[in-house]
């Protein structure tokens, strides 16, 4: 066996850099807003698959969340009395639908696709569940007595901070989601709640801080598990990277001293190196041989 047959193709390293992507040119804070991704798209995918079932779990922890506040705000509702408003038709309704969803998602065999449109739906339908939730006057039409510039404040917050911590959505959808439902939050309580200006605007103030809080600290918590979990896989992989490097090795070392020494005598000393270590080198590899 010459050596060009020894030689061997090396392990290649994979670029573990993370870069930035999917973030529009020109736009400020998109350091902040979007995600960072793997250079090597096989390594980027693996992560995905790897990571399937951690989202799938979080998944349902959000839909869970969602589901329990939902029932109980219908429930309050249905018992606060007859009178007609736009949350009593609407939290049943959500939370049939998350339960469904939680039903779904809760398939043993779920594909990385299936889920991604299980979460994008989850997305909507908890916009819409904040979006209602918001403090709509009709009062003028005496369907429900006037509205309080408080409303739905922590229902916009928990969905919000749940959002963040369990959807397993982009950074950037998580950010938009986050900012539209502040915003939406905002425009119908300075245009529907019918209060003295002053009180209202320092609600208006007040609601802006807690908004602009739940989101830069559920940024920043989202920013951080993303990169733990990233790191965990990296050094898992780099385990079992090593391991496979250390065979490949033992190998090559073993079909090298095979090829320079007699099948016998190379077996007998890689029998001796299983020995302990005073042993080894004490022992003299000659053989007499007659009728040569």
């Amino acid at each position: 066996m010459n050596g060009t047959n020894m030689e061997e193709i090396p392990f290649q390293k994979v670029k573990t850099r993370r870069r930035r992507s999917h973030c529009p040119s020109g736009v400020p804070l998109t350091t902040i807003a979007c995600e960072d991704e793997f250079d090597c798209k096989e390594l980027e995918s693996l992560f995905q698959n790897y990571n399937l079932k951690l989202e799938q779990t979080s998944t349902l922890k959000a839909l869970a969340v969602l589901i329990f506040m939902s029932a109980t705000l219908a429930v309050v509702e249905l018992l606060s009395g007859p009178s007609l408003t736009i949350s009593k038709g609407s939290h049943p309704v959500h939370c049939v639908i998350f339960l469904s969803l939680f039903i779904v998602t809760n398939v043993k065999y779920l594909q990385v696709t299936q889920l991604q449109q299980i979460v994008n739906l989850t997305l909507l339908f908890s916009f819409t569940f904040s979006f209602l939730c918001c403090p709509f006057s009709l009062g003028a039409m005496g369907l429900e007595p006037p509205t309080s510039p408080e409303q739905g404040v922590w229902q916009l917050i928990l969905v919000t901070f749940v959002t963040y911590e369990l959807l397993p959505v982009r950074t950037l959808l998580a950010v938009v989601f986050g900012v539209m439902v502040s915003i939406c939050h905002l425009i119908v309580t300075a245009t529907s709640v019918t209060v003295k200006t002053q009180k209202l605007w320092r609600t208006l103030v007040a609601n802006t801080v807690l908004f602009t809080s739940v989101n830069l600290s559920g940024l920043f918590v989202r920013i951080l598990t993303e990169r733990a979990q990233r790191k965990a896989f990296l050094q898992a992989r780099n385990c079992i990277e090593e391991r496979l490097r250390m065979e490949d090795e033992n190998e090559k070392q073993e079909r090298l001293l095979m090829s320079l020494l007699p099948r016998n005598v190379a077996m007998e000393m890689k029998e001796d190196f299983l020995k302990p270590p005073e042993r080894i080198f004490h022992k003299i590899y000659i053989q007499r041989h007659d009728n040569v």
